[in-house]
Parts: C-alpha cells; sequence; structure tokens
C-alpha cells in the first residue's frame, strides 16, 4: 500500500522549526516532532507502507495521518510535486509580511503615521520591490498584504500582485482609502484567482472626508464598500475616534453592516502625523474613550451584533455572538507570561515600511526603537530573520520588560497584561519599555467589572 501527501500539503521547515507541514487550504503550518515528520517522508507514492521494514506504530501513525486528510493513498509512482518536497528556509519562521509598498498616497489625511502625501519615505523602485519578493520567497513567507500610503497608487501594483503570486506567496489582505477602488481593478484580481479581503477606513458618518482631508472621501468608501460586496470581496474597516465623530459610532456600525462590512475596528486618533498640530484640540482622553465603548456595548448586543466588532484593546465580539473578550487581557495570570514574546503579533507578522525598513509593527513606523534599526534593503531577509537587531526586537520576551520597567514589574496584573502595547507605550513615553497607559487604566480603573456590567444590561 502506498500513500503521498494532499497536493494541498508541503514539507517545510525553518531554523528552529525545522519539521513543519504547510497546508494551503487553512493557510497555516502544523508543528511536528521529529519522528512524526519522518514518517510523514515515507508517503512519498514510492515507499510501500506493508513492508516488513515498516513498524506496526508507524502504519498508525500512517493511518492516522489518513483520517487528518494530510495524506491519501496513492499508486506506486504516483509521487509529490517538486513544491511539496521538503525544503528547509535559512531563517526563522515569519507567517506573514505587512508590507507598505508606497509611502505616497492620494488623500491628505490629518494623522498619516507616513505624513503622506508628502510622502517623506517615498516608494521603493519597482527593481527593489522585485528583490523584496523573491527575498520573501526565499525566507518561507507564504501571506503578505498590501498597505501603503494607498498601495493602488503604484503604476506597477498589479506587476507587484503578479510577482507574488508566481512565488506562491497569498495576498490575503490590501489597504486601502477606496478611491481607486473599481470594476477594472476587481476583474484583474478575480482573473488572477485571488480575493483578498480589502481593509477600508471610514470615520464616521459624515465625518469622513474631514479626517482624510479629502471631499468626496465618504461617498467614495461606500461606493467602494457597494463594489466589493458586489464582487463577493470580504470588507474590513478601521475607524479612528476623536471628539468630532464620537457620538456617531453606532450609526456607523448599522451603517457599514448594512453595506456588507464584516468587521470594524475602532481606536482614538494617535498623535501622529499632522495631527500633533491640532494641539490636543480633538483628542478623546482614554476615560472618554472607554465611556463612548461603555455606553455602545449593550446596544452593540441589543442589534444582535451586526458585525465583528473589535473597539480596540477593550472589547472584542464576532457577528451575530454575545460571547466576547478583552483583547488586553492577553495572558492567564500565571508567571508562564514571563515566557512569551513582549508582541505576540510582531513575532509572527513582519512590516517592511516604504523606505524597507523592518518594524514590529506600522505605528511604529518613524519611531527609533532603541536606536537599532534594520534595512531590508542593506541586510539580506534571511540574515535579518536570523541575526539581526529586528530579529531581537520582536524576540523580546515579556520577562525583560519587567527587569526594564519596575512599575510594570510591581503590578498586581503583571501576568494577565504582559505589559500591553509597545506601540502605545512610545506613545506615551517614547520609550519601547514603557508603560503603555491605555492598559493600565483598563485595569487600574475597573474597567474588567465595568464591560461585564455593560454586557449585562443586553443579556
Amino acid at each position: 500500500m502506498y500513500y503521498k501527501l494532499k497536493n494541498e500539503v508541503l514539507l517545510r521547515g525553518w531554523e528552529q522549526l525545522p519539521h513543519c507541514v504547510y497546508i494551503k487550504t487553512i493557510n497555516n503550518i502544523c508543528i511536528l516532532n521529529k519522528i512524526y515528520f519522518n514518517i510523514l517522508l515515507l508517503c512519498d507514492g514510492k515507499t510501500d507502507v506493508d513492508s516488513l521494514y515498516i513498524l506496526d506504530n508507524q502504519r498508525k501513525i500512517i493511518k492516522n495521518f489518513e483520517k487528518l486528510g494530510i495524506i491519501e493513498q496513492c499508486e506506486k509512482n504516483d509521487t509529490i510535486t517538486e513544491k511539496q518536497k521538503y525544503k528547509l528556509y535559512p531563517c526563522r519562521y515569519i507567517k506573514q509580511a505587512h508590507w507598505s509598498i508606497t509611502g505616497k498616497c492620494n488623500y491628505l489625511c490629518k494623522h498619516c503615521y507616513l505624513s503622506a502625501p508628502g510622502a517623506k519615505f517615498g516608494e521603493l523602485s519597482h527593481e527593489v520591490c522585485m528583490d523584496i519578493i523573491d527575498q520573501l520567497a526565499e525566507c518561507g513567507i507564504m501571506n503578505v498584504s498590501l498597505t501603503g500610503g494607498e498601495p493602488l497608487v503604484r503604476n506597477d501594483f498589479m506587476e507587484i500582485v503578479d510577482a507574488l503570486l508566481s512565488k506562491d506567496i497569498n495576498i490575503n489582505q490590501i489597504y486601502s482609502n477606496g478611491a481607486l477602488v473599481n470594476e477594472n481593478l476587481l476583474n484583474e484580481l478575480e482573473k488572477r484567482g485571488i480575493k483578498p479581503q480589502f481593509s477600508i477606513s471610514f470615520d464616521g458618518i459624515g465625518w469622513h472626508d474631514w479626517l482624510r482631508g479629502i471631499d468626496g472621501a465618504e461617498e467614495k468608501a461606500i461606493n467602494a464598500f457597494k463594489l466589493l460586496k458586489k464582487h463577493g470581496f470580504s470588507i474590513d474597516v478601521e475607524m479612528c475616534l476623536h471628539k468630532n465623530n464620537m457620538h456617531t459610532l453606532e450609526d456607523t456600525v448599522n451603517l457599514l453592516s448594512e453595506l456588507g462590512v464584516e468587521s470594524l475596528k475602532t481606536n482614538p486618533v494617535q498623535e501622529t502625523g499632522d495631527w500633533t498640530n491640532e494641539n490636543g484640540k480633538y483628542n478623546l482622553t482614554t476615560e472618554e474613550l472607554y465611556d463612548i465603548y461603555l455606553d455602545y456595548i449593550p446596544k452593540f448586543l441589543r442589534a444582535g451584533s451586526p458585525l465583528n466588532l473589535h473597539l480596540g484593546g477593550f472589547f472584542l465580539c464576532n457577528k451575530g455572538k454575545k460571547d466576547y473578550i478583552i483583547p488586553s487581557v492577553r495572558f492567564d495570570n500565571t508567571e508562564k507570561t514571563c515566557s512569551h514574546a513582549l508582541c505576540g503579533h510582531a513575532r509572527n507578522v513582519m512590516y517592511i515600511a516604504p523606505d524597507g525598513q523592518l518594524l514590529p509593527c506600522i505605528p511604529l513606523a518613524g519611531h527609533n526603537i532603541n536606536g537599532k534599526k534594520t534595512f531590508v534593503t542593506d541586510m539580506p531577509l534571511r540574515e535579518a530573520l536570523s541575526h539581526s537587531d529586528y530579529l531581537s526586537i520582536i524576540e523580546t520576551k515579556i520577562s525583560t520588560l519587567f527587569e526594564k520597567n519596575k512599575k510594570c514589574s510591581s503590578c498586581e496584573y503583571k501576568y494577565q497584561c504582559g505589559g500591553g502595547c509597545r506601540a502605545q507605550a512610545l506613545l506615551y513615553s517614547n520609550d519601547y519599555f514603557g508603560c503603555d497607559n491605555a492598559a493600565c487604566t483598563i485595569f487600574h480603573n475597573g474597567y474588567i467589572d465595568k464591560i461585564r456590567e455593560a454586557v449585562s444590561k443586553a443579556l
């Protein structure tokens, strides 16, 4: 009897994770121990598993792989493809690259991290982008989300898409303001057999134009939602809250739900870009923001949870559900918290800035994290993901934060919070190892209980 890997299963490995299978249908890797991995290598269409050389316990494991849908019976010499054969990548594992392919933009957003459209970052040349794609493939990065600036302003956008697809790199998300989302773009994506999720900003009914600095921006976003829905693309929205639009949250959620938006994430406008020129005039305090959230939570639940909602770090609930989580409660309140990466997201998702700098996330664009900078244009990506300042940053453990931050280390909530968000810490204290005051407020000002009370009002 002969077995082979199913077509969607690839054998892969990385430094410190040498024995993995990548399953394309779920777009994820499964980590195996060496014994199980070596047994899987026997499923090559050439090895007779009824042979005397195969032990009974090995056959049992093979049967279990078959039940799990990883392998299937086949004829002799019906072998796996070249792409399925084992490949060991010369670096650490990164699940996804979040790539700003340009710093340029067709909008004048007051709060842009990259200060577009002045585009102090500009954009890398077509040739450099092609080289980055080759490096992503060389490092076994199988997922990319494209952002900017506004990624659709690049004349070679579809060439970048084609180059990624030619390397079997999945494009799972495109971030856009929606102005350039049109029939031709969606038709071109569909011709290539892909339907990435679109993440489009929408900053409240009647206030979107004001924050985005362009008349008609709201109408263009709504038109993009309708067009995407018509073509069957998934839509995600991010909304920035401030004193002018805070009253629009409920109506905005209802509108987005009607337009077919699947999920919404809210955050306050941060002190970045030209927003700093407003001198705090429109800023919400953390307490004001959380009180807006508390007021809205029961309304959201009573409305049947019309979409997936993430009130940044405060409350998360999926469409049609009443179960919820509090994202700032990140860990199980045990000492095991210390062994986790300081930012789990950054350990799995690499951000490439428009100038080629590697950063833990896009809000850190323009920050000098402890004087350390790594550029993919200066250092091969395989090296950056093996030994570099960037790798040391994203591999930093929470225990290191506790060593450097005495306030966090002495906090009674430290094993639940884990120090909070590093981008928020930099914003508040200009220190990568500083305190995330937004998370501190949730824990120290009784908001955990207040969230529970708000939920109970709707149940």
